[in-house]
């Protein structure tokens, strides 16, 4: 129970207690007037009666009789009786019980419960009749009471009913007052509380008044106050709190930027399509692949403090674009990626292409002279996208970048069939590729012929790519797997593979050459080229077995590829080298090689055309080739005009 309906219990039990006590005692002292007033009836009507009995005319009995009667007929006495000095009765009248009486009538309305509850005293009073000096009798009178008792009843009744309103109009005053007092504290006490979460004040909890409407709550209403504002400054200091918290645990150590499981959370809430503006955009996957050697080489406070630098130079890019709503966040140790929502391509491209400057430009030199090396991965996404989709595709494209060895940007779109059956991490592909690998028949080449048109005429030759086909009969071109199997370390042993299904292929296919590209991370294994060695021993139709690297070997693995070019001419096997355009620096290592051709790209062809720089750059990669000896082929497909000027430079093309 409340303490306010204790309090107003209590007051209700001692206004009951008041009232029936009032009650009480006026009823009794009512009962003890009409005693008084009885007696005193009975004592002067018999002293009257007495006192003519007395006088010598009234001597007669039948006048004494008739005096007598006259006052019992008045009906205010039950009893007069008249007895001799020796005590015998001269007189008595006695009033019997009526219900035609006029004192039974009031007798009867008058509850018996009441009557004996509340007994009125019998009023009797006795007087001597004397006849001179002479005593003839003694008068004894005994009022009758019917009448007080029926005022007593009526006095009760009508103080009973009183009491009861008096009772009545207090519960209903209490009902009240509980009403009222339960609003004013509703307003003044219930609001005050609640308004410390919203931080209003007294004027706004308490209708805009600075003082309460009961006076007595002022007390409470300023300690609420002084409450508040405490448990505002206690929340301030928690929210603060927590906020540094979520920053240490969302935020990398390093950089300061945001880590994977922040980046992870904005990504999901992206894709989750609840801001339709933020639902589709591009995501940029960034990783250093040489921070081992750079840990190794620099102090871990020089680390530190260069990966903090890229990440602000990277940071500084991207406020750039203002409003955008991009982040920037750090996966890993060596892996940064960029959200950029509701960016289209081209703009996504061109801030790409911006971040890529960026980071290529801090780079700094390793041990060996060397650049250190990023690698780069681009995909979209939309609204039908998934967590898992997303990283998985830049998890596949930075293959495909480490795999080409170049620093351009690979980009994985939504949406590739090629890609999307390629969802599984790297312990299934683990288990897939070594399945593969026990399998004879999981392994085969494609075969694409060539027709190439030069200025000795028409020169035949087939280029080869591996095939993967899965348990469930899916088939994965050599681009799918090779870049996971460079990244398992696994990429000697297919390159390998691929190499004995060459040369049992040219042994059944007289008079074809065929071409079969190796991957840089293979020739830069140390075990590779003994085995590869081990392998073509013996072997016939060598001089029709090519073997093509890419031409960023020269520049990354310089002394790998000349070791490897030079072992292959003492086997008997060619050498081409692919994507030449794409690496320049690398015509300056063409002399030191035994190369069979080298490979140029049909877009850089077309563009040169239309290019002075690029069409010297051509002529000069075309006239070093010529003067070494080396054959210059163009695979790709280019215009009628460009394929005119190519072959003015003794370069080889397609076929129309």
């Amino acid at each position: 129970m409340s303490l306010l309906k204790q309090l107003l219990l209590s007051v209700t039990v001692a206004i009951v207690a008041i009232l029936i006590g009032t009650l009480v005692f006026s009823i009794d002292a009512a009962r003890e007037y009409l005693d008084g007033q009885l007696q005193s009836e009975s004592e002067n009507s018999a002293s009257s009666l007495a006192l003519s009995l007395s006088q010598p005319a009234n001597q007669d009995p039948v006048t004494r009789e008739l005096l007598m009667m006259a006052l019992f007929d008045s009906g205010q006495f039950q009893r007069i009786r008249l007895a001799s000095p020796q005590g015998e009765t001269l007189f008595e009248r006695t009033r019997a019980t009526s219900p035609s009486g006029a004192a039974d009538r009031a007798r009867h309305r008058t509850p018996g419960w009441f009557a004996d509850a509340l007994p009125l005293r019998q009023a009797r009073a006795e007087r001597v009749i004397s006849d001179g000096w002479t005593q003839v009798g003694q008068l004894t009178l005994e009022v009758d009471d019917s009448y007080a008792r029926e005022a007593l009843w009526s006095s009760s009744v009508r103080m009973a009913s009183l009491v009861v309103g008096a009772g009545l109009a207090w519960a209903l005053f209490v009902v009240l007052l509980l009403q009222w007092f339960r609003r004013v504290l509703q307003q003044e006490i219930a609001a005050q509380v609640q308004s410390i979460d919203a931080g209003q004040g007294v004027k706004a909890a308490g209708g805009g008044s600075d003082r309460a409407m009961v006076e007595e709550l002022m007390p409470v209403i300023e300690a609420i106050a002084a409450t508040r504002e405490r448990v505002q400054a206690t929340s301030m200091e928690q929210m603060a709190r927590i906020e540094s918290l979520e920053l240490e645990v969302n935020r990398d150590p390093v950089t300061q930027l945001p880590n994977r499981k922040y980046f992870v959370n904005e990504l999901r809430r992206a894709l989750s399509g609840a801001d339709g503006a933020v639902a589709h955009g591009h995501v940029m996957l960034m990783r250093q692949r040489d921070l081992l050697a750079l840990n190794i080489q620099m102090t871990r406070a020089g680390a530190d403090a260069w990966l903090a630098a890229v990440g602000a130079q990277v940071g500084q890019v991207l406020q750039a674009q203002a409003g955008s709503g991009m982040q920037l966040a750090r996966l890993n140790g060596s892996d940064f990626v960029v959200l950029m929502p509701a960016l289209a391509g081209p703009q996504a491209m061109s801030l790409v292409q911006q971040i890529r400057e960026v980071l290529l430009s801090t780079r700094v030199t390793l041990a060996g002279g060397q650049w250190c090396r990023w690698s780069f991965a681009l995909t979209d996404y939309s609204a039908s996208s998934s967590v898992t989709g997303v990283l998985s595709r830049l998890d596949y494209g930075l293959m495909r970048s480490e795999s080409s060895g170049q620093a351009d940007v690979e980009y994985v779109p939504y949406g590739d069939d090629e890609v999307a059956s390629n969802t599984a991490g790297e312990t299934q592909w683990r288990e897939m590729l070594a399945e593969a690998l026990e399998s004879p028949e999981a392994l085969s080449l494609a075969i694409q012929p060539l027709a190439l048109k030069g200025p000795a005429g028409m020169e035949m030759r087939s280029e080869a790519s591996l095939m993967l086909r899965t348990g469930t009969g899916e088939v994965l071109r050599g681009s799918l797997i090779l870049p996971v199997a460079v990244r398992l370390g696994l990429s000697a042993v297919f390159d390998l593979r691929a190499v004995a299904l060459g040369l049992a292929w040219v042994e059944q296919q007289a008079n074809s050459e065929l071409v079969i590209r190796i991957s840089l991370p293979s020739v830069a294994q140390n075990d590779f080229l003994p085995r590869l060695r081990e392998l073509l021993r013996g072997q016939q139709a060598l001089s029709r077995l090519c073997l093509e690297l890419d031409a960023h070997g020269l520049i990354a693995y310089p002394q790998e590829v000349a070791d490897f070019c030079s072992a292959m001419a003492l086997e008997g096997v060619a050498v081409g080298l692919r994507r030449l355009d794409q690496q320049p620096m690398a015509l300056a290592h063409l002399h030191t090689l035994a190369l069979r051709y080298v490979k140029l790209g049909g877009d850089f062809c077309e563009q040169a055309l239309h290019s002075p720089g690029g069409l010297r750059l051509l002529q000069a990669m075309a006239q070093t080739a010529a003067a070494l000896g080396v054959q210059v082929v163009v695979t790709d497909a280019v215009n009628a005009e460009s394929a005119r000027m190519l072959h003015a430079q003794q370069v080889m093309t397609l076929s129309a």
